[in-house]
């Protein structure tokens, strides 16, 4: 599945980049000031409440239901947002979640209440009517796209249980732990996760690597310079924090179009430039982050994409009001984002 002929996620964000039809631009003065933000952070240590583990709904440490927990919400991890009339919105031990919290409160309701959702037995049986009862919210609404949902999960734990022993703690084992390794094992085996599209005759890839780039990590994977090749997840969140910080512009045309909520189809020219420039201007933070160094910066971690893209996520759910109010995110129903 990840044949020659088609490019790369960093491939795909230069692509699009350079062979755009003009409704986004990269702005360079505002991708520097992200990247001082990003550095910033790096520097006073708050890069670290950007982690994994420091969410308390995520599980701690790297044991094997760690894993399969990660690789659970990484399959169901798509298209959280909600209709105005509809907030999916959980409270779980006193605390209310909404969008990917939300759904990661279900999966440790679910856990607590001592069904077994993460194994590959209860995903490849599972049924919409189990979707609907545990990813629920405080006043009943079900998760959006709840069959898609149950579609996923069950092909998902039907591959796992053929081809990796019953769980993705093998597929992990069996990659030597290589960030590479294991997108192609995953893009190959788990249709679900081959987050593909074509712009201007060219056939494109979005994921880098399911368990990073949707926001959470396998804590003991390890990424040397591999890890450094991976790019920004492109989903929705993300371009929105991007455009309110500067680093992207978009159009007059393209503002009023967006605050007027369409729902856009996956795959349709909009949303590839949406997707391909935000990959684009994470990699441009990452260079400018580099330049900005100091001699007293020696000690500090190498910035990634991946670094920038947990960033912004967070960042925008920091600021979610203020950024609502100055643009808004552009909505695709799909199973990848």
């Amino acid at each position: 599945m990840l044949d020659k002929g088609r490019l790369n996620p960093r491939e795909t964000g230069r692509f699009v980049s350079e062979h755009s039809d003009g409704e986004v631009k990269i702005s360079k003065s505002g991708v520097e000031a992200v990247a001082r933000l990003v550095l910033g952070a790096v520097r006073s240590g708050k890069m670290r409440d950007v982690d994994f583990d420091a969410h308390e709904l995520h599980p701690k440490g790297a044991d094997r239901a760690a894993v399969e927990w990660v690789f659970f919400m990484d399959t169901i991890n798509f298209s959280f947002w909600s209709e105005e009339d509809a907030k999916f919105v959980v409270t779980y031990k006193g605390k209310p979640y909404t969008g990917y919290y939300a759904g990661c409160a279900c999966v440790d309701r679910a856990l607590d209440s001592g069904i077994p959702l993460t194994t590959a037995d209860y995903m490849q049986n599972i049924t919409l009517e189990d979707v609907k009862k545990i990813f629920v919210s405080d006043d009943g609404a079900v998760i959006p796209m709840a069959e898609e949902r149950t579609n996923v999960l069950r092909e998902a734990g039907k591959v796992l249980n053929e081809e990796f022993g019953g769980s993705f703690y093998h597929c992990v084992e069996n990659c030597r732990k290589s960030a590479m390794n294991l997108l192609k094992t995953v893009v190959e085996n788990f249709e679900s996760y081959r987050d593909f599209g074509e712009f201007k005759g060219k056939k494109e890839r979005y994921a880098g690597l399911t368990v990073t780039e949707h926001h959470v990590k396998i804590p003991h994977m390890n990424g040397g310079d591999a890890f450094r090749e991976l790019t920004m997840f492109a989903d929705y969140r993300v371009p929105q924090a991007l455009a309110h910080l500067g680093a992207l512009h978009y159009s007059s045309k393209l503002i009023r179009s967006l605050r007027a909520n369409p729902v856009l189809p996956n795959g349709c020219p909009l949303e590839v430039e949406l997707r391909g420039f935000s990959i684009k201007a994470c990699d441009d933070i990452v260079d400018a982050a580099k330049r900005l160094r100091t001699d007293a910066d020696t000690h500090l971690k190498t910035i990634t994409a991946v670094d920038v893209d947990m960033f912004l996520w967070v960042y925008r759910r920091e600021h979610a009001a203020e950024i609502e109010k100055n643009i808004a995110y552009h909505r695709v129903r799909s199973i990848y984002y």
